[in-house]
């Protein structure tokens, strides 16, 4: 079988869990855990930035037919003119796929008579809609929704979002696949490498801290974890990680509310090797969360070894399983009251620690490459991609 892969729409180190899920499954399917042939379809940034990729089953092609911008306006003018001019983009692609994988959900380039894969991982607009413009909205209904609409086999990463996407988007449960995202597992360790205490001292970590990795997106829900902060004992920091987003300034001003400046501290991005390390160093992962389709940080936390207190919200709780403190992401006091719990309760880190490695150990990059591969063939032979070939094959025919 020989897949298109399609990058066209990704701008690399943008978009988190999606990428993620990208570079994890790709990695697989390079040491042969995959489809017999793999072309990347890529824009500029992709084609600099996945060459390691290539070798074996894996080749890359640049489009040049799609100009990707780099800017948010550019790229979404480009994805704009794409929808517009659909034969523009293929013509720069090659042919001779048995299927056509979008794994960053934007259904770009269009190929007539190939059986489309779309990967779309969550539908949080619908839940959430007030976390986004109007023309965020339009956007993702076109994005998402239309893209799985239109794809005859859906990918998502839990059963949480393949509900969302039955029951929202009107996707057919026969047309919607989830496969879990996996761990990088000799990255994520509980094994402590020369970087930890490089970083301890580097940042100057204090003795007891909880970490919280994740951009500062409104839904990750920064503003009641720090009002939690207050109403924990005073010796516990926080730690932030992540893109701001131009919100840095909104959340020093909730600390500063809560009275809590001198223990909440954004280091912003880290290095990959640096991640495992603070979380090894830290008291506990405190994950508030308002929406995930997946949610790999706990995950990560866990094959650290570091206790993990997480959100019920989205697809967590499926995620986390009964190996985190859970609480509603809603309530100050509920935050409050689970921070302080999991790091003064000594037996229940403990045991958070053995059912978090056993836990994590479940998720694997090569299990999530099986399960893509089953779903390619799956679309390849499907009654409905069939039909939708054929109708495609006549309707070319009368043009």
């Amino acid at each position: 079988m020989h897949v298109a892969f399609a990058l066209l729409t990704l701008f690399p180190g943008q978009v988190g869990g999606a990428e993620s899920n990208v570079r994890g499954v790709l990695g697989q399917f390079a040491d042969g855990n995959g489809p017999e042939r793999v072309t990347v379809l890529a824009n500029r940034d992709v084609a600099a930035s996945y060459g390691g990729y290539v070798g074996g089953p894996i080749d890359l092609c640049e489009v040049r037919s799609y100009r990707a911008g780099r800017g948010r306006a550019t790229r979404l003018m480009a994805m704009a003119g794409a929808a517009v001019a659909p034969r523009l983009v293929a013509r720069g692609v090659p042919r001779g796929f048995d299927v056509l994988h979008h794994p960053v959900t934007v259904p770009i380039p269009r190929l007539r008579g190939v059986p489309t894969v779309t990967t779309v991982y969550d539908l949080q607009h619908r839940e959430l809609p007030g976390f986004f413009s109007r023309g965020e909205l339009a956007y993702r209904r076109w994005a998402y929704e239309g893209a799985a609409r239109a794809a005859d086999l859906v990918l998502t990463t839990s059963e949480y979002s393949r509900e969302r996407l039955i029951e929202l988007a009107g996707v057919a449960p026969t047309r919607a696949v989830a496969i879990p995202m996996g761990i990088d597992h000799a990255r994520f360790t509980p094994r402590a490498t020369e970087v930890d205490e490089t970083l301890s001292k580097q940042l100057s970590l204090p003795e007891r801290y909880i970490v919280y990795p994740a951009n500062l997106w409104p839904h990750k829900n920064h503003e009641r974890l720090i009002a939690a902060l207050g109403a924990t004992p005073s010796d516990v920091h926080l730690v932030l990680t992540g893109q701001d987003y131009g919100r840095l300034a909104e959340i020093e001003r909730c600390a500063r509310q809560a009275r809590v400046s001198d223990r909440v501290r954004h280091l912003g991005y880290l290095q990959s090797d640096q991640v495992p390390a603070l979380y090894r160093l830290a008291t506990a992962m405190v994950f508030p969360s308002l929406y995930e389709g997946f949610g790999s940080p706990p995950l990560e936390a866990m094959a650290c070894g570091c206790p993990v207190s997480c959100a019920t919200s989205g697809s967590l709780a499926e995620v986390v399983g009964d190996a985190a403190l859970t609480f509603d992401p809603r309530s100050v006091d509920a935050i409050a009251a689970s921070v302080e719990r999991i790091v003064d309760d000594r037996a229940l880190g403990a045991e958070l620690r053995v059912k978090g490695l056993e836990r994590a150990g479940g998720f694997t990059w090569s299990e999530a490459a099986r399960r893509h591969r089953d779903a390619y063939a799956l679309a390849a032979s499907s009654p409905h991609a069939a039909l939708d070939r054929s109708a495609r094959s006549g309707d070319s025919s009368r043009h």
